[in-house]
């Protein structure tokens, strides 16, 4: 424990503890990604509406949810983590890998997921990183959108990989190119549609 955190907590007790989370929340929903998360694709995934599947919870994404269903759409939440379930959607939140999506939400189809910070935090090989990638092709309906973002100092390049063949399409986004790079961070946005199964 740092000494920081330390003296919050001997001195602030629970109070002091969550406003150093408050304040570690708005430093991530500050970074150049995030903002562009908030101001571009989160409103047009309102905007469209749906089913939305949130893969990933964590403080700061909590606030996403409600904005997302501002217009009507339904958010889904999951993480393989137990303890993210109080940062999920109550009632619409499920534990378990995004690995084993298809598994998980055998009983749903999405018209769009948003997969952020997820390749590369716990799906590190590219054969995992395939797995996912079609575990969510086959709860994702066609036509609908895939959000991916991840690092590129923690995964290679998936398209490149040809990790999303065959099911995912790179096409622009929310006013955004398919693939969004930033100067600031090693994150990258690419915007996929799902393609209609193979006949």
């Amino acid at each position: 424990m740092g000494a920081r955190t330390f003296l919050t907590r001997l001195f602030a007790g629970d109070a002091g503890v969550q406003a150093l989370k408050s304040r570690r929340s708005q430093k991530i929903r500050d970074l150049p990604d995030r903002k562009l998360l908030a101001e571009a694709y989160i409103p047009a995934f309102a905007t469209e509406g749906g089913k939305i599947l949130w893969v990933g919870c964590r403080a700061y994404t909590a606030d996403d949810y409600p904005v997302l269903e501002a217009q009507g759409g339904e958010v889904w939440t999951t993480d393989i983590d137990p303890a993210a379930a109080r940062w999920g959607v109550e009632g619409r939140h499920r534990t378990g890998d995004i690995c084993e999506a298809d598994t998980l939400f055998a009983d749903q189809i999405f018209d769009a997921i948003v997969c952020n910070g997820v390749l590369g935090f716990g799906v590190d090989a590219p054969d995992q990183q395939r797995k996912a990638l079609q575990a969510l092709s086959r709860i994702l309906r066609p036509g609908g959108k895939l959000l991916l973002g991840w690092n590129v100092d923690k995964i290679g390049d998936p398209i490149a990989a040809s990790l999303t063949e065959p099911w995912f399409s790179h096409q622009p986004f929310a006013g955004q190119p398919a693939r969004v790079t930033f100067a600031e961070t090693t994150h990258v946005y690419d915007a996929f549609v799902r393609r209609p199964p193979a006949a």
